[in-house]
């Protein structure tokens, strides 16, 4: 998951940084400028501003006004785009049409200008000293009327644009066009076809290709990434996808194969979202019926709101496997070798007052298990597993920093009643400071479970979990965090958590990748610390450091080859996420460790089984923006994986506790536009 995250999360990050501020930018009404200060004017093509002189006056910065020919524009969009570092500041007109930046570097800047229904306009800057005074007059001409008309007018200046402000521009064509078609609606009853706002879409693309090597063979891997978002009038529209395909290398025969795709499409207006989520893993290890892996699960998610203060949410998922969730013999019999599952989970969250808020739900969990090998005669082990929770949740602002937070959580199984109840407490220390404490437990259990329950959980290791519920027989939570701004921040916190139920925890998402994962089983006890910082080192080079430690355990099971163990486990998920503004350049590092040992709790000659992992990965992404005036945002990716390990599709428990080593290099481009 680090891998597919961080290559989606780098392009996200491009934007981001393009669009921080460098400085203060602010809509102003300013007088005419100072003796001896510069003049620029503008129509529908470029000018650029004569060399600015210097003003006895505090008054510094780059002022300006943008009119209509000789009527001023209110409301307009002035941004300043730096050719050097590639940073951006963005100022809105006043009543009078006049703007000022009123804190700005030396060097070449673009300046574009734009309002709906206006052509942009784009002049050259060049400022000579930071102390300098420029004023600019802006001339914008009128967007010829009619879709195409206007899409015309505005293709014609594409190339001149950064392409984040191209897409300011486009959002705000569309919502002009769609007010203006509106009005025509109102006005006549009807409108054309062709005065519609037209689709406006924004796409990304990613292809990537490399090789990967391991114990099984040599294998050449292939991933392709595609977005697509638009919006048509109120309704927004994304739709994305991923693809990999693990093939073995030319002439070399005998390595796993299979392939891997992830299908998300979402939908939104003004009260409603609707997203469906799709995936299909298949991969052959081996020519048994145990080298055969298989997962596939679909999901279908509804967010309504209900009147002025209500919300409605919806989730059915289905999901089906072979051979995933366990991996050797030495698992926990509860996990089985082939299920199918349900999930059914509807949720209403009131907002009874301005300070209080309430929400109640209910959900619905069903489990079909094979065991394969496993004597199905075993009455710890059920073919199929149903569960009901019914939860409700709150929250109460006793005082303006104060927040408290209380629920219940009860858990309805054959012949086995659990009730849980939740609380938690959020404080404003201070305007960047929040402490927040949350716990659970289970204080009420009444018959005996009849089957070892099983849930498999995907764990993400960028935040801590919100995982005090019924899941756990107790959770307890602590979490401090700083907000000085976008770019400075810091969150520490740590947890402890008891399991009741059998769990197979995954650090990544990806089909390749699932032997990183660890099982917990009923009794383990797991303590966990967190860290999260993000700093802006300088003007130009923004990080961020994230970190997941825990060691615990203490649980004991039954395994699938008949005896007993005391689980222990640890991990250490940790990544740097750095960003180069002046040159474009991103670095993600990641490093995860996990250890898993089972300890023998009778007498046996044979050593305990462990499991021990560790990953490496290094990912450069460089934009050619940076490097060529485009209008389409391009990058180049390199990504390097080293793993050591115990093979993953190892089923002779004599091998159990072999180590290999795995390395995957990838390269690739990346496309935004």
């Amino acid at each position: 998951m680090l891998a597919r995250t961080a290559t989606s999360a780098t392009l996200a990050l491009v934007a981001a940084v393009l669009l921080a501020p460098a400085g203060q930018s602010r809509a102003a009404s300013q007088p005419e400028p100072a003796p001896g200060a510069t003049r620029a004017a503008a129509t529908t093509g470029t000018a650029t501003a004569t060399h600015a002189a210097r003003v006895p006056t505090r008054v510094q910065g780059v002022a300006g006004k943008v009119s209509d020919t000789a009527t001023p524009l209110s409301s307009a969009q002035v941004y300043l785009y730096r050719v050097s570092d590639l940073s951006l500041v963005k100022a809105v007109t006043d009543e009078r049409g006049h703007f000022l930046f009123d804190t700005l570097p030396a060097g070449l800047y673009k300046v574009i200008a734009h309002k709906a229904g206006f052509v942009p306009a784009v002049v050259q800057l060049t400022r000579t000293t930071a102390e300098a005074y420029q004023f600019l007059e802006l001339e914008l001409a009128e967007a010829r009327q009619g879709a195409e008309a206007r899409s015309e007018d505005f293709w014609s200046l594409r190339s001149q644009v950064p392409t984040d402000v191209l897409r300011d521009i486009q959002l705000a064509e569309i919502q002009d066009l769609t007010r203006r078609a509106g009005s025509a609606a109102q006005h006549s009853g009807t409108f054309l076809a062709r005065d519609v706002a037209p689709a406006q879409m924004a796409a990304h693309m990613t292809a990537m290709t490399g090789t990967d090597d391991s114990a099984g063979g040599q294998g050449q891997v292939t991933h392709g990434e595609v977005g697509i978002a638009g919006q048509i009038g109120r309704l927004r529209l994304d739709l994305s996808g991923d693809y990999t395909e693990l093939a073995p290398a030319l002439g070399v025969g005998g390595g796993p194969s299979g392939s891997a795709h992830n299908l998300s499409l979402s939908a939104r207006d003004d009260n409603m979202v609707v997203r469906i989520d799709s995936r299909n893993d298949q991969l052959v290890t081996s020519p048994e019926s145990r080298g055969q892996v298989g997962f596939e699960a679909y999901r279908l998610a509804v967010s309504h709101d209900v009147g002025e203060r209500g919300r409605s949410d919806f989730i059915a998922q289905y999901s089906s496997e072979t051979n995933f969730h366990r991996h050797g013999w030495v698992d926990p019999r509860a996990i089985p070798e082939e299920s199918e599952s349900w999930r059914l989970e509807g949720t209403y969250t009131a907002e009874l007052t301005d300070r209080a808020s309430l929400q109640t739900g209910v959900r619905f969990r069903q489990l079909s298990s094979g065991f394969g090998f496993v004597d199905p005669a075993n009455a710890a082990l059920a073919p199929e597993q149903q569960q009901v929770d019914l939860f409700s949740r709150a929250g109460m602002q006793v005082k303006p920093s104060v927040l408290v937070e209380y629920g219940l959580y009860t858990t309805l199984r054959d012949g086995t009643v659990s009730l849980s109840p939740r609380g938690g407490l959020v404080f404003q220390l201070s305007s960047d400071w929040q402490a927040a404490m949350a716990a659970s437990y289970k204080v009420h259990e009444e018959g005996e479970t009849p089957y070892a329950d099983f849930m498999p959980t995907v764990r993400s290791p960028d935040a801590l979990d919100d995982s005090c519920e019924q899941n756990d027989a107790h959770c307890y939570q602590v979490v401090f965090t700083h907000q000085a701004s976008d770019q400075d921040s810091l969150s520490v916190g740590a947890s402890h958590r008891s399991f009741d139920e059998t769990q197979r925890v995954y650090f990544s998402d990806e089909l390749m990748d699932r032997f990183e994962s660890l099982y917990l089983v009923p009794g383990d006890e797991i303590p966990e610390v967190h860290f999260d910082v993000t700093r802006q080192l300088s003007p130009t080079v923004t990080t961020r450091f994230q970190s997941n430690v825990a060691d615990g355990g203490g649980g004991v099971f039954l395994a699938t080859d008949s005896e007993p163990y005391e689980n222990q486990v640890s991990y250490m998920v940790t990544s740097l996420d750095t960003r180069f503004s002046g040159t474009s350049t991103g670095l993600f590092v990641a490093f995860h460790r996990l250890e898993q040992v089972l300890e023998r709790t009778e007498a046996s000659n044979r050593p305990s089984p462990e499991m021990d992992v560790e990953r490496l990965e290094l990912m450069l992404t460089q934009d050619l923006n940076f490097l060529l005036n485009m209008a389409t945002e391009m990058a180049v990716q390199l990504n390097m994986q080293v793993s050591r390990g115990s093979w993953p599709f190892v089923t002779d428990a004599s091998q159990q506790d072999k180590d290999e080593v795995r390395k995957r290099l990838m390269g690739g481009i990346a496309l935004r536009f």
